[in-house]
């Protein structure tokens, strides 16, 4: 009984997608794309770490300038960011974390625009390498584990860039004083 109701319940969900997706051909690969959207943990790791990551470079950005609410106007992309933040860095701007930056995003944009595994590969194995430079050589057992290794990629990049942002606060910190001290009509009440 319960295999009746498991496959009666399949049913209105392929009929729907026959609804949707009338040529078998397309249907195919419209099956496969869910397919690996379904089983792809590395994939959601990827692209919701690149997401966080971008968002806390965006955030480092509008720290530093004085007038954020311009930036959106600029649609910036990801790399384009990434160039931007560097050149704010007062310390770290040839720091080799950036260049596993640039690998993640190169390996997130693989993974965007191609279902196709070669490209990923080769890009997850030049993400490897950046990653096992930035480790001295050598990498833990755990991260032979294409999951653990994103995670911890995504976590020496967010705390690299966690590091900057306190570097650009305190820099924020020092144009305020001198702001206060340059025009002080400003400050005046």
């Amino acid at each position: 009984m319960a295999e009746h109701e498991n496959s009666m319940a399949g049913q209105p969900i392929e009929n729907a997608i026959k609804r949707i997706v009338p040529d078998e051909a397309l249907r195919e690969h419209f099956l496969r794309l869910i397919g690996q959207l379904e089983s792809d943990d590395a994939a959601i790791i990827i692209l919701k770490g690149h997401l966080v990551l971008e968002e806390r470079i965006t955030a480092v950005i509008e720290k530093f300038v004085f007038h954020p609410e311009h930036l959106d106007k600029a649609r910036l992309s990801f790399a384009q960011k990434v160039a931007v933040a560097r050149c704010l860095s007062l310390d770290e701007s040839g720091n080799s974390v950036w260049e596993v930056i640039e690998k993640l995003n190169a390996l997130r944009n693989k993974l965007s625009h191609s279902l196709d595994a070669v490209p990923r590969a080769e890009a997850m194995e030049s993400l490897r390498a950046a990653y096992t430079r930035e480790c001295g050589g050598k990498l833990s057992e755990d991260e032979d584990d294409e999951r653990v290794l994103l995670a911890s990629v995504l976590s020496l990049c967010l705390g690299f860039v966690h590091a900057f942002e306190q570097e650009v606060d305190r820099f924020k910190g020092y144009v305020a004083i001198m702001d206060r001290a340059v025009n002080p009509h400003h400050y005046k009440k």
